[in-house]
């Protein structure tokens, strides 16, 4: 006990010993603790002695102990502190004095519960705490030196103490050994997980703005209709394989690289976290894509640097949040916009990666009260809130497809679904102001059917009683109208009024009207793109209303402009419409050889759509309607704006495709008309006018034959009347211009013979400069069927 005391005075160790009464005897009959009765008397205030086991009675002999130092240390005289120059005498003075007192401070407290001297048994119970004001003087041993210097000294006493006389100068040495370390003198630098947080982002989001201008690029080309009408029914599948193909060369190239985000962390983390934001990003390029409806070059770019711009930002909001919030999590708030909740997951899992004070996150890690766990939530959620974003801008924005709904309709919508159900409660089940009610409802009207013609009704008959066989018939329409309801007051808009025929397998019908007539909108309701208001149709027997997707199967479409991709060959555009159709790898490859013989580009297969000419573009779209062998082929106006030698070319591959097959043809050439259609049908504000071929047609609605001649302006006066003697009773001047006039006439016995003559012989004295004669042409047909009223239809 004289070496402990020794060594506790000389360290400077405040001792407060709590001994019980055995302890005391034993300790009073030790030899080596005899002198524990000079502990009664105070050399120092290095040791003393509490007769009590309590804490309090610990906590209270070293309060009073403070408070004689604080004491001591108010009664120093500091004036020397407060003196503009003082004396390095003084101040020394100062300094020791102020040293006698804080070298009082005590270092900690130790009981002494166990010392058995025949059990060689000892127990020490050490309090040792730390206050950050002492601490910071630097003169004052830290919390764990004084420890450990208390647990050596104990324990050297301890021995000394409780064995014999032969372990009185018995020493034992502590020290602290650090862990095994592997060193290398090789540069490790965590590149990856520095960069990365930068790289990282945009090597799995580079393809958001790709996704984005697709998107609008085909909604402005319609090449997405163009799909649709095919059977394509949505991008989301497609945008998500590339996704997954970028995103799996982007994980094997970083283990490959032995990054250290790909090789410590968790593969199956990696996954469930690449898997949700893809979703996110094609939900979020559909979001961007029903904002914008063109894609000129302009708008290309500012599509691509907008998109590009907001993952730029997020990235740098990214590297931002990780000074923000280095030692915290970030705020709810900041996982709203999925670009910066995916980039915080990403970089707090790249972190954990490499720094040496964090382990790498795995599966498990994620579960609440996790960071990663609450944004990986928010961007589940997310997929779903933007999809219904997606769903709203892409219904209330303007195309050119569709009526746009009102900004309101969400609330408006529901509002208008009770009135519709009112409305049927009081008119026994049915609301009259339904598109299809309407469409019913005004189908007794006679005046919308007073200019068919008898043709016209006995088609209508034949389709009622269901003369027609379906494998004959490849399309057959049945009373087809479309109404569109009132808006703005000004009463039902009736696009299609009631038309009813079938076409017949190895033909091709000619669909003939002015702009407006309703040919469009009746082939759109037939290829599926709008809904018919009333009436039915079946395309190869299936029901266009039921079965729209076996139709697509069934059915070619060519539209009246080229929707082509421009860096797709013209062998790659078939292969893809081709499966689309539901050819396989064992059939596509016929299918695609044929369609390429049939419209004479086999020596183009391999050519960019972007490289052909104009006529070579609509052979394309031909060869696509036709890929399949499909039952109906609708061509809207193939051969316009094509020059005669490729107007003669489409009018063979058309002739030569009919077999087996019905096309509807759409054109405003009659020549091509007359020259390709079996049978003719001629419509105007919606009706069907007249039906049959043009044969018919010229006997119906001829006038006979045609008279033209070309004058002078000066002399157009004199020889028109002179053409006019001429003539036989119930001609009709047609055309009337400065030096050409032209007339109809009926034709009757020897007239044509008479005129012929006359005018041969006497043709340079009346001044007519040249002339002709002709029978009526399937052009004068339609003049005389169409009036100008029906051409400025609206």
């Amino acid at each position: 006990m004289e070496t402990l005391l020794s060594t506790l005075q000389t360290e400077a160790w405040y001792l407060t010993a709590a001994v019980s009464s055995t302890l005391a005897n034993i300790l009073g009959a030790h030899p080596y603790l005899s002198t524990l009765s000079t502990f009664e008397y105070q050399r120092g205030p290095y040791a003393q002695l509490v007769s009590s086991t309590s804490n309090n009675e610990v906590d209270l002999q070293l309060a009073n102990l403070l408070m004689e130092l604080i004491s001591e240390l108010a009664s120093l005289d500091k004036s020397v502190l407060y003196e503009t120059n003082p004396s390095t005498t003084e101040l020394l003075a100062f300094y020791a004095n102020a040293g006698k007192v804080t070298r009082k401070i005590p270092y900690g407290a130790i009981f002494l519960d166990t010392f058995n001297t025949n059990t060689l048994e000892a127990r020490f119970i050490l309090h040792f705490g730390s206050d950050k004001r002492i601490e910071s003087s630097g003169i004052f041993p830290t919390q764990g030196e004084r420890l450990l210097t208390a647990v050596a000294q104990l324990g050297q006493v301890s021995l000394r103490g409780l064995l014999s006389a032969s372990y009185s100068t018995a020493t034992i040495t502590q020290g602290i050994r650090a862990f095994p370390e592997v060193d290398s003198t090789a540069l490790n630098l965590p590149f990856g997980g520095l960069i990365g947080r930068i790289l990282y982002p945009f090597g799995v989001s580079f393809l958001l703005p790709i996704f984005s201008i697709i998107l609008v690029k085909e909604k402005e080309d319609r090449i997405f209709i163009m799909m649709k009408l095919n059977g394509l029914k949505s991008h989301y599948i497609t945008f998500y394989i590339l996704y997954i193909l970028s995103t799996a060369v982007f994980l094997i190239s970083g283990a490959m690289s032995r990054l250290t985000f790909f090789t410590q962390t968790d593969p199956a983390l990696l996954i469930l976290m690449f898997f949700v934001w893809g979703n996110i990003q094609i939900v979020l390029a559909f979001m961007f894509s029903s904002i914008f409806n063109k894609s000129r070059i302009a708008l290309v770019f500012l599509i691509d640097l907008l998109v590009f711009l907001i993952v730029l930002v997020g990235v740098i909001v990214s590297l931002v949040s990780e000074k923000l919030f280095a030692n915290t999590t970030a705020p709810v708030a900041f996982f709203i916009w999925p670009p910066f909740a995916f980039y915080r997951a990403l970089s707090l899992v790249n972190t954990a990666s490499f720094t040496t004070t964090s382990i790498p996150y795995n599966l498990s890690m994620i579960k609440p009260g996790n960071e990663v766990f609450t944004i990986l939530l928010f961007m589940v959620a997310e997929i779903f809130v933007y999809a219904l974003i997606t769903g709203y801008l892409s219904r209330v924005t303007p195309s050119d497809f569709g009526t746009p709904l009102a900004w309101h309709f969400p609330v408006t919508l529901p509002l208008q679904l009770w009135d519709k159900n009112q409305r049927r409660k009081l008119n026994n089940g049915f609301d009259p102001q339904s598109e299809a009610q309407l469409a019913q409802t005004l189908i007794i009207d006679a005046a919308e059917t007073k200019f068919e013609d008898s043709d016209v009704r006995i088609e209508k008959l034949r389709v009622e009683e269901n003369e027609f066989d379906t494998t004959k018939c490849p399309l057959i329409l049945s009373h087809m109208r479309k109404v569109y309801p009132s808006r703005k007051g000004l009463g039902p808009k009736i696009a299609v009024r009631d038309v009813s025929f079938a076409t017949q397998i190895d033909s091709v019908f000619g669909l003939l009207g002015p702009n407006g007539a309703g040919k469009t909108t009746l082939i759109s309701i037939l290829t599926g793109l709008y809904p018919a208001s009333f009436g039915n149709a079946f395309i190869a027997g299936f029901d266009i209303r039921a079965e729209a997707q076996e139709i697509c199967k069934v059915m070619g479409i060519c539209p009246q402009f080229d929707i082509l991709w421009d860096d797709l060959t013209v062998e790659e555009h078939l292969y893809f419409y081709a499966r689309l159709k539901g050819a396989n790898s064992k059939t596509d490859t016929r299918l695609v050889q044929k369609a390429l013989e049939n419209v004479s580009l086999t020596s183009l297969r391999d050519r960019l759509t972007k490289r052909l000419s104009g006529g070579e573009k609509r052979r394309l779209s031909i060869a696509i309607a036709l890929i399949g062998n499909p039952k109906v082929v609708f061509l809207d106006e193939p051969t316009t704006g094509l020059d005669p030698e490729v107007r003669r070319l489409i009018w063979n591959i058309i002739h030569r495709a009919k077999e087996g097959k019905s096309i509807i043809l759409t054109t405003h050439s009659m020549e091509e008309a007359e020259a390709l259609c079996n049978r003719i049908g001629i419509m105007a504000k919606g009706t069907l006018r007249c039906l049959a071929n043009s044969l018919r047609l010229k006997d119906l609605y001829g006038s006979g034959f045609r008279l033209y001649f070309n004058a002078n302006p000066e002399n157009m006066e004199c020889a028109c009347k002179w053409i006019e003697s001429l003539l036989p009773k119930g001609y009709k001047r047609t055309d009337a211009f400065s030096t050409m006039t032209s007339y109809e006439f009926p034709s009757k016995e020897n007239s044509i013979s008479t005129v012929f003559a006359k005018i041969e012989a006497e043709k340079a004295r009346n001044g007519i400069l040249d002339w002709g004669i002709s029978q009526t042409s399937l052009e004068d047909v339609f003049v005389r069927i169409i009036s100008e009223d029906d051409a400025n239809a609206d």
